[in-house]
């Protein structure tokens, strides 16, 4: 009987271990790459502007992707000052100049062209409506006097009682069955 057991624990240690086997032979590198890997085709010519959320008055970076030979120009109503542009990117090909934003430029969005040969490539800029100046004076550091000023009228207290019904005694907590009573 001792046979036996002896031969099932065997038939069994060789059933499970065989597909641990096999599985560890599938792991081996194969020679070829079964997948390779591609880059998406970059979106050639582009225009970018940094920040693209300005207020007016401000200066933005405007980049343009396009080889230098067939760079046109880059429009826009609301920049009224471009700067010369130059390679800021060798592979690919990036040109920036700094644009300054009209001072009364209004908010809103609005388009920046660039030109690449015969292509034409536009991008949207949001104009943010700039910081205006509070219309409340600062506060004084006098003390105050103990009258209100004019433009405000003091509250009246209400006519009346607030309440229907005025509660008399004292209040009823409730203490029960859990305290325990003294004599």
């Amino acid at each position: 009987m001792i046979r036996y057991r002896s031969a099932l624990v065997v038939a069994c240690g060789v059933a499970l271990a065989a597909p641990a086997v096999a599985f560890a032979q599938d792991d081996v590198p194969s020679s070829t790459p079964t997948t390779t890997f591609t880059p998406p085709p970059m979106q050639y010519p582009f225009v970018a502007v940094s920040p693209s959320k300005s207020t007016a008055g401000e200066d933005v970076l405007v980049s343009v992707g396009c080889a230098v030979a067939d760079f046109g120009e880059v429009t826009s109503m609301v920049l009224d000052k471009i700067g010369k542009f130059e390679v800021t990117s060798e592979d690919p090909v990036i040109l920036g100049a700094v644009a300054h934003l009209s001072d009364k430029a209004k908010p809103g969005f609005y388009a920046v062209k660039a030109t690449c040969k015969t292509t034409t490539v536009t991008i949207n800029l949001e104009v943010a409506p700039g910081k205006t100046p509070t219309a409340t004076p600062p506060p004084t550091t006098e003390p105050s006097k103990g009258t209100p000023p004019k433009s405000i009228t003091p509250v009246k207290p209400a006519a009346g009682r607030q309440v229907p019904k005025i509660p008399v005694g004292a209040p009823q907590t409730g203490g029960g069955g859990t305290v325990a009573h003294r004599k």
